[in-house]
């Protein structure tokens, strides 16, 4: 009776088991059929760039990859002799030069206004 009982239990065990793996490969079976969509058609240049990168981790590396050597090829550039411009100060006008209208808040432009002559060229370089 007990090699009765163990040989019932193990029958049960191993029923179980199987049905176990058959459903785990009826849902992997399921997940998989889900995945496999049609491939989509591409045309002009997707179709040129997908004949080289078909898969799209392949595409995004490459991209990721362009950026990259566009980065290094100008940091190169600036490290091996980029231009390197000096900026000139730009010389303020003197109020020295004859018929030159000083700034508003220099103190020579309420000199400047005691002169109709002078008032006449400000009003004229307000019409320009």
């Amino acid at each position: 009776m007990t090699f009765a009982i163990l040989g019932r239990t193990a029958l049960l065990a191993s029923t179980r088991r199987q049905a176990a793996v058959v459903a785990s490969q009826q849902a992997v079976k399921r997940r998989t059929m889900a995945s496999h969509a049609a491939a989509p058609e591409w045309t002009g240049i997707d179709k040129v760039v997908r004949g080289y990168f078909p898969q799209d981790d392949q595409l995004a590396a490459a991209i990721i990859g362009g950026y990259f050597g566009l980065f290094l090829v100008v940091k190169i550039g600036l490290a091996m002799g980029g231009s390197k411009e000096e900026v000139l100060p730009i010389a303020a006008a003197s109020s020295s030069a004859a018929g030159a209208i000083p700034d508003v808040d220099s103190e020579e432009f309420g000199a400047f206004l005691e002169s109709e002559e002078n008032v006449m060229k400000l009003v004229e370089s307000f019409e320009k």
